[in-house]
């Protein structure tokens, strides 16, 4: 695979759930996040933007946002910027570069905003998880001994009518 350019791609998983509500975004999303993006691509993790640009046209990168639809819901201006940036590095057919963007919500002006700036992007639309989805997914993680079940379906009952979101 290597003789035919083909290199196993790099890796990045941020949430931004995570990143919104700790310390882990000191200094901005976009700095936190870049240095993510340089950290994976195994790059000094301080590199400059234009630095990361060069090495999407060497190595393979693919960027997997958890609740994307969040870059939107802190400083406005500079987070659609970089969102933009992300765009473009994924339209240019030169940078080895994709991103994938995970949201729960799909209908507020922020995942709107993730449409617009991202140009239309493919989308896949999951239904919720229903109560016994839950039920099944906190038994697995769990157990049954661990949490009364009755507990359990308690609150996988709430979860299931609030929003389905595991």
């Amino acid at each position: 695979a290597k003789r035919n350019n083909y290199n196993k791609p790099h890796f990045c998983v941020i949430n931004m759930a995570t990143c919104r509500t700790s310390s882990n975004c000191k200094g901005g999303i976009m700095k936190a996040m870049l240095n993510r993006i340089a950290s994976a691509l195994k790059i000094n993790k301080d590199s400059a933007l234009s630095t990361v640009e060069k090495e999407f046209k060497k190595k393979v990168m693919v960027l997997i946002i958890e609740e994307i639809d969040m870059i939107f819901k802190q400083q406005g201006g500079i987070n659609e910027t970089w969102f933009k940036t992300l765009v473009r590095w994924a339209e240019d057919n030169e940078m080895r570069f994709s991103m994938i963007g995970i949201s729960n919500c799909v209908n507020d002006a922020n995942a709107t905003s993730v449409r617009e700036l991202g140009h239309s992007p493919r989308e896949l639309i999951f239904s919720a998880y229903k109560y016994e989805d839950i039920l099944a997914i906190l038994e697995q993680r769990l157990g049954k001994k661990i949490v009364d079940p009755k507990a359990l379906q308690l609150i996988s009952r709430r979860i299931a009518g609030l929003s389905g979101d595991a």
